[in-house]
């Protein structure tokens, strides 16, 4: 896999090349553009720690996406751990979502990365409380499903994404929606009181999905709550 940067006047193009086809599925879930020599995505070239998020990029990117396909172990335990530590003395606002919030209650699921969604007014803290470990920048989507969106790197992947919008929670809500947002429960994992969406909203995403294996782990351990 070859990393490298293009820059014009304003804009950066992160590409990654010559990479084992293995990886292409993984590169378009991460919404990575091909432009025919490559999988490309491109940001404001006046983002903040510009340097800092490339040579993290450029030394730990190999090594993100083989966790994602789960071709080496992904240590999201500690991923979660670490961000926790970290956010504890901030004013960061932040909940967990996705497979690690299920994990976190007790269901065994295998999580490749670890998703928390923010506010947008926390993005500039947390852009600056992890300016050492970002591999893709926070910025303004421009009107995709949540205002912001970026990516930490720290021992696992860790998705930063903000202010979910409505559209999220069509036709049922989901765990990542503005109904989420509104509903949030505290779990207590590993001595870190964490917010996560109700279980029934994982058990909504996860049927949207059509990931029955999971529907069936969520479905067993809400079954033995009662």
């Amino acid at each position: 896999m070859r990393v490298s940067f293009e820059e014009s006047d304003e804009k950066v193009t992160f590409r990654i090349s010559e990479f084992h086809p293995k990886y292409e599925r993984i590169l378009q879930m991460c919404f990575y553009e091909n432009d025919g020599k490559g999988y490309t995505k491109i940001y404001p070239k006046d983002v903040k720690y510009l340097d800092k998020i490339q040579k993290r990029y450029f030394d730990n990117a190999n090594l993100m996406f083989d966790q994602l396909g789960y071709f080496v172990p992904v240590p999201w335990e500690k991923a979660l751990t670490e961000f926790c530590q970290r956010t504890q003395e901030t004013n960061i606002n932040w909940w967990l979502t996705g497979s690690c919030a299920a994990c976190i209650r007790g269901i065994k699921m295998n999580p490749h990365d670890v998703d928390i969604m923010t506010d947008s007014k926390s993005i500039e803290e947390i852009t600056d409380v992890f300016s050492d470990c970002l591999i893709e920048p926070i910025v303004d989507t421009n009107g995709w499903l949540t205002k912001d969106f970026g990516v930490i790197f720290l021992h696992a992947r860790i998705d930063i994404a903000s202010d979910p919008q409505e559209i999220l929670d069509i036709p049922e809500p989901v765990d990542c929606g503005p109904y989420a947002k509104q509903n949030l429960e505290t779990i207590k994992w590993n001595g870190y009181n964490i917010k996560v969406p109700p279980l029934e909203l994982q058990l909504n995403v996860n049927k949207r999905r059509e990931r029955m294996d999971r529907v069936k782990l969520i479905e067993d351990f809400m079954n033995k709550q009662f």
